[in-house]
């Protein structure tokens, strides 16, 4: 049986395993979903298809939507989704079995990797220490073999979702765990005036490479958030800046802590890396 594994990456934690996954399936293909998004074109091939991606404001992130809604997935018959997070809940699954089941087609299995965070505007954001990472990379090559067992046997397989969530009280729970998702996908790539960079700026231009959806453009040596291009919202640009130049301004209602936190690229991620998926 031939795998394609569908991944989106902004700072390195779901290419970390998608990789990891690809060497323990024969012959699996390793497909960017931000690349692709250019074809007019898309359809899957293998018989197995998977997606790994973050977890984004509790849900999955744009690119993946909007690959979802062109992608043509009825040539294949077993479907599993993958979502790193920072320890989030994570309400994106039903959203990817909506849209195969508009194709006939379903989630077979469903997989959730605790990872680093990497959203320093948050006041809880902490860099991770070399023992937490060896911990998380452990974590994870345990999860990874029970992956690859449910894919090659064609398991159903469903992973808990739960995670931190707002409140212990449901009502304020509940407001937030719906409100959150719409506004990454109807809102948030459209904010204007969300980034910014500080005095720190070199000019080097590593933001303008990694950026996926291709918003970030230089201008006399310093970032341009392109107004009429959508941000993916995935950070790159933030967490892979050398010098930490690039911050979030704060809102009325967030407050950002980018200029006292630092930066997290996944350790076996490179701006190469999350650049060669465009």
């Amino acid at each position: 049986m031939s795998t394609e594994i569908y991944y989106f990456s902004g700072t390195g934690n779901s290419l970390y395993v998608a990789k990891g996954l690809q060497k323990l399936i024969p012959e699996a293909d390793l497909i960017p979903i931000a690349g692709v998004l250019k074809s007019d074109n898309m359809k899957t091939k293998g018989d197995n298809v998977g997606f790994v991606f973050p977890c984004h404001g509790l849900t999955i992130p744009i690119p993946v939507r909007k690959f979802l809604k062109k992608v043509n997935v009825k040539s294949s018959d077993y479907f599993f989704a993958i979502a790193t997070r920072g320890g989030s809940i994570f309400r994106g699954f039903p959203i990817i079995d909506k849209f195969l089941n508009k194709q006939g087609k379903s989630l077979n299995a469903t997989f959730v990797i605790n990872m680093s965070m990497n959203d320093p505007k948050l006041k809880s954001f902490t860099v991770p220490t070399k023992e937490e990472l060896k911990d998380i990379e452990i974590n994870v090559q345990q999860k990874l073999e029970v992956i690859n067992k449910t894919i090659i046997h064609q398991e159903k397989y469903q992973d808990d979702i739960s995670g931190v969530t707002f409140s212990r009280f449901g009502l304020f729970n509940y407001i937030p765990e719906r409100l959150i998702p719409f506004l990454v996908h109807r809102v948030a790539g459209k904010v204007k005036n969300y980034f910014y960079s500080d005095s720190k700026c070199t000019g080097c231009g590593i933001c303008e490479k990694v950026c996926p959806s291709q918003k970030i453009t230089m201008e006399d040596n310093k970032p341009l958030w392109q107004r009429n291009i959508d941000c993916y919202m995935c950070y790159a640009c933030l967490n892979f800046c050398p010098t930490e130049a690039i911050q979030i301004y704060s809102k009325i209602y967030m407050k950002s802590y980018t200029p006292e936190r630092g930066r997290y690229p996944h350790p076996y991620a490179t701006a190469d890396d999350i650049a060669r998926q465009k």
